[in-house]
């Protein structure tokens, strides 16, 4: 068990150099971090997590909370923890959309340990590419990658970029983005902005946002069509 004085040394290295306002919104995602990880939920959860990474060998369960990672402070402000994602939304939207993955590159906006990225390569996607700007996240799944690939998960090599979701350049080409509510609006609408440009240059785009906290980024500006709408994902389409 850590020391008191550890403990202390690590919450003043967690808050050194904030604002009143930046510790309030950490202490408030810190709590509802805490509050996930102990409902009967985050226990499925956490079952489901074993399972996939005992068959693969990989280490894709848990969560992390951001400051605990080597991340830019204004950026994190505007991001969340992460926890690993189980893929049910994933196969749930690829049927409803009607695609052929064959045909579109993937990408997971926020991709943590990379789980979604292996499911979607296991899936058959063209390309299956994830978007993280943790390096310690994106350093483990570049293993979990390895690890996947070699016990036979699939052919398709993941590629993981260590960069911010909001700067990233997605692919030409047909794009299937996979957002896991890793960030607030702010970086949303950026991502949202680039995939626009994309949609607008005639690329098809699908879009399914889990855990769909923050819909008014997608529906304000009417430039997206809900296409599929479950309790806990949103399929979305861009506008005619």
């Amino acid at each position: 068990m850590p020391k008191l004085s550890s403990i202390i040394d690590d919450v003043k290295r967690r808050l050194h150099g904030r604002t009143p306002a930046e510790v309030v919104s950490l202490t408030l995602k810190t709590v509802r971090h805490t509050a996930r990880g102990i409902s009967p939920a985050a226990a499925r959860a956490r079952r489901a997590d074993q399972a996939f990474d005992r068959r693969w060998g990989t280490d894709t369960s848990g969560t992390v909370n951001l400051s605990a990672l080597s991340v830019a402070r204004d950026r994190a402000l505007l991001g969340f923890g992460y926890q690993a994602s189980n893929g049910v939304a994933l196969d749930e939207a690829v049927t409803r959309a009607g695609i052929d993955p064959a045909r579109y590159s993937f990408i997971d906006y926020g991709s943590g340990k990379g789980r979604a990225v292996m499911i979607a390569a296991a899936r058959g996607f063209q390309r299956a590419i994830g978007v993280e700007f943790a390096p310690e996240l994106h350093d483990i799944a570049l293993a979990n990658g390895r690890r996947f690939k070699s016990a036979g998960g699939s052919s398709t090599r993941c590629e993981f970029i260590l960069g911010d979701a909001g700067s990233y350049e997605p692919p030409t080409g047909p794009i299937f983005a996979y957002i896991y509510n890793s960030f607030g609006t702010v970086i949303l609408r950026e991502v949202l902005s680039r995939l626009e440009t994309r949609a607008a240059q005639g690329d098809p785009v699908v879009i399914v946002y889990v855990n769909p906290l923050n819909r008014s980024a997608f529906e304000d500006g009417q430039r997206w069509t809900v296409a599929a709408d479950r309790s806990d994902w949103v399929l979305y389409t861009p506008a005619c």
